[in-house]
């Protein structure tokens, strides 16, 4: 890939673990410690939004000069299509499902990714890197197995695994974008202009909500708003600019295999949260791990 392989290795597994911890977080602050309801997913996919945008707002300015007539449309794209809508999904998403499940569907990311590539960008794959993208899913599918899970999901789970399908979909379009259409833009420039462009909006929402009550009246309002900010500035903000990063010095399937990895640490801080961890989940966790180095090598 010409860039230094063990470099991108580890910015992907560093990925993995912000993005793999931004469940548990989410949770931290859609509940209580009581498991009562907390501030709103709409709030919470907001304003994790809005603060992003906010706190990357000095890099945007820095690299305004990049935001013209050319770029601004697929800027857009990126912050509104990769950014905005999947919080929300996600947010709601994991109001209705597990983390396990939740961090195994995201992992279906790699394959929009080669799907959208393939017919809106010409992108060519080569066969091991489509047996790459099966062996990884099946490697996530036994990550989000759980001991005593019905098969049967029920109506709410179905909503909630659509919605984390259709962000992943999402996702999958804004890869792709930045790949073959913001290339030549600086990753902190479009992750900071992206999320400055659709930060006023989710900022507006977020304070039409009741988060700032909660914050002042409620226990662990304190905690669920650190929760967020957190979510926003390290896992949102910090992590796309290494997410762009990697995009650019690669391509755009290896980059979206980072959704591999994020279900072994949704798993490992579902287990801290007293979620059940079994064999099969570190089985699973190696087979992700076999899936990423198939599609690696296949871009090669």
């Amino acid at each position: 890939m010409g860039t230094s392989n063990a470099a991108m290795w580890l910015a992907l597994l560093i990925l993995g673990f912000i993005w793999g911890s931004s469940f548990i977080l989410m949770k931290l602050a859609l509940f209580d410690t009581s498991g009562a309801p907390l501030f709103p997913a709409l709030d919470v996919a907001m304003g994790r939004i809005a603060i992003a945008g906010l706190a990357l707002l000095p890099v945007a300015l820095r690299h305004r000069k990049h935001l013209n007539r050319k770029t601004l449309p697929w800027l857009l794209v990126v912050g509104a299509v990769g950014n905005l809508m999947p919080a929300y999904l996600f947010t709601t998403a994991q109001t209705l499902l597990p983390s396990s499940v939740a961090g195994m569907l995201n992992a279906l990311t790699p394959m929009f990714t080669f799907l959208v590539g393939v017919a809106l960008f010409g992108t060519r794959v080569k066969s091991l890197q489509v047996v790459g993208l099966v062996v990884g899913l099946v490697g996530a599918g036994i990550l989000a197995f759980q001991p005593g899970m019905s098969s049967d999901l029920e109506s709410g789970m179905t909503w909630g695994a659509g919605r984390v399908v259709l962000a992943t979909a999402f996702y999958g379009v804004s890869v792709n974008t930045i790949r073959n259409k913001l290339s030549h833009v600086p990753p902190a420039a479009v992750a900071s202009l992206a999320l400055a462009l659709v930060g006023l909006p989710a900022l507006a929402v977020a304070l039409t909500g009741p988060g700032a009550e909660l914050v002042a009246g409620h226990p662990d309002g304190l905690r669920g708003l650190a929760a967020v900010v957190v979510l926003a500035v390290v896992g949102t903000g910090l992590a796309l600019i290494a997410f762009n990063r990697i995009i650019q010095r690669t391509n755009a399937l290896f980059a979206s295999t980072v959704t591999y990895i994020i279900p072994i640490f949704a798993i490992m801080w579902g287990w801290l949260d007293d979620e059940p961890l079994t064999f099969l989940h570190l089985v699973g966790g190696l087979v992700v791990l076999a899936g990423v180095r198939l599609v690696n090598r296949g871009g090669k």
